[in-house]
């Protein structure tokens, strides 16, 4: 059988810049080629009878099982990278998918962004209610320690007037410069809507 179909899905996540549309035409047709592996596995073994240790019957029967696991494998692999990829875009750019990512992911990835989502706010509760805080901990608001509570940042995309936990109301209109807390504004950071101009403190 053609190896091509299976290993493609893998080959369009190596050649894009994020993630590609989901595939599912070819994921459709890898799965339907795994059924009819399984089916021609099962067929060869109840109908071969004795035949079965002849070895041109059982390496046949090997061939299939393992070009069965092949195929597994590379769609395991695809969603696995998927997966990983979706939750690294949760803790790089906060609590919803950018407009110009959401496209490339199937209904089903968006569910799981937001069950992701929904399951490091219960932890970030969680903890906060353990420790006895009067703040919810945002396990995301700083991938790297910061060096500052507050930072001045340039407005690269407009935003509008947004109210922010602890900077209150804030009118962030573009190539506007402004000096917020980083806890407020670090996702639109990370999202790119807001370029920090004070990296060097």
């Amino acid at each position: 059988r053609n190896i091509a179909e299976a290993v493609e899905p893998l080959r369009d996540l190596r050649r894009s810049r994020w993630l590609p549309p989901y595939n599912e035409n070819v994921m459709r047709q890898v799965i339907g080629e795994i059924d009819a592996l399984y089916k021609e596995i099962l067929h060869t073994v109840s109908s071969a009878g004795e035949q079965m240790s002849m070895p041109e019957v059982a390496c046949g029967v090997v061939v299939q099982h393992q070009s069965m696991l092949r195929n597994k494998r590379c769609l395991l692999s695809y969603l696995q990278y998927r997966l990983d990829k979706i939750q690294q875009l949760r803790w790089e750019t906060g609590s919803t998918v950018p407009a110009e990512l959401r496209g490339n992911l199937s209904q089903a990835e968006l569910e799981f962004f937001s069950q992701y989502q929904n399951l490091l706010e219960d932890y970030s509760k969680n903890v906060t209610t353990n420790l006895g805080a009067s703040l919810t901990l945002d396990l995301t608001a700083d991938m790297q320690p910061p060096k500052d509570l507050y930072v001045e940042v340039r407005v690269v995309e407009d935003c509008g007037e947004l109210m922010l936990a602890e900077s209150g109301t804030v009118n962030l209109a573009k190539d506007t410069t402004h000096f917020l807390r980083r806890a407020d504004v670090d996702h639109l950071i990370r999202q790119g809507k807001l370029e920090q101009t004070d990296t060097d403190l």
